[in-house]
């Protein structure tokens, strides 16, 4: 993830209720999304939902927290950079790595990998292991979009400042897709914690354990004059055959 600085603030969120924090604030938000197939809008409040052929709406798999987050395990260290021995990348291309995939990058991906290659419960939810993902240049640029967005304008939701949702994102940045996820996140200063904190919430995890979705990219955006010091947006998708 290219985790880039702006100085520039002021909507407040679309959808989910806006803390008057200052910027400095050690406590964190985490939001998750769910689309499938044919996505048309995420509404704010809790639950699941999917869009298909027969349905025109989904609703947020989780809800807006505060809450710190805890350490990661203190046995698990990230891996060392320029060592890609050490990363899961899955059946990401030598060209995609070499084009836009920095060392935090490869840490999210590992990580993410990582966690889908054990079986898990998600809230009351058991999901077995399942297969890699490979990073996509294209998932990252829709999520670095978001994340500066959120950033830069002051505010904490799935849709964006210009009224679009992580769907219309991904499509305006040239991918073709039939299933697209999101997790988005405020406040948390490294992967690792933003990871322990997703994956301690049931629909950010459920999210990361889906085994319908294939690629994946991330970012993270780090501004002054915000409500959040740091906003974290992963984007999950499968490609449209």
């Amino acid at each position: 993830m290219k985790t880039r600085s702006s100085k520039s603030a002021s909507l407040s969120e679309a959808s989910v209720p806006r803390r008057n924090l200052p910027a400095q604030t050690s406590l964190a938000a985490i939001c998750v999304c769910l689309f499938a197939a044919l996505l048309v809008a995420c509404g704010g409040s809790s639950g699941s939902g999917a869009v298909s052929d027969d349905s025109a709406s989904a609703q947020d798999d989780g809800n807006a927290t505060q809450d710190t987050p805890a350490p990661p395990p203190p046995d698990t260290p990230p891996p060392q950079p320029e060592d890609d021995v050490s990363y899961n990348l899955g059946n990401t291309a030598q060209t995609v790595i070499d084009q836009c995939m920095s060392d935090e990058d490869k840490e999210m991906l590992t990580q993410v990998n990582d966690a889908r290659a054990v079986a898990r419960t998600c809230g009351t939810v058991d999901y077995p292991a399942t297969t890699a993902l490979s990073w996509h240049c294209t998932l990252e640029a829709a999520a670095y979009q978001h994340s500066r967005d959120m950033g830069d304008h002051n505010f904490f939701s799935h849709i964006g400042s210009d009224g679009l949702s992580v769907g219309d994102r991904v499509t305006e940045a040239g991918y073709s897709w039939s299933a697209v996820g999101e997790n988005i996140a405020a406040g948390y200063p490294d992967v690792g914690t933003v990871m322990t904190a997703w994956l301690d919430s049931s629909g950010h995890c459920a999210n990361i354990m889906r085994a319908s979705y294939t690629e994946f990219g991330a970012a993270s955006y780090a501004v002054v004059g915000s409500d959040y010091s740091s906003y974290w947006t992963q984007v999950f998708a499968r490609p449209r055959n």
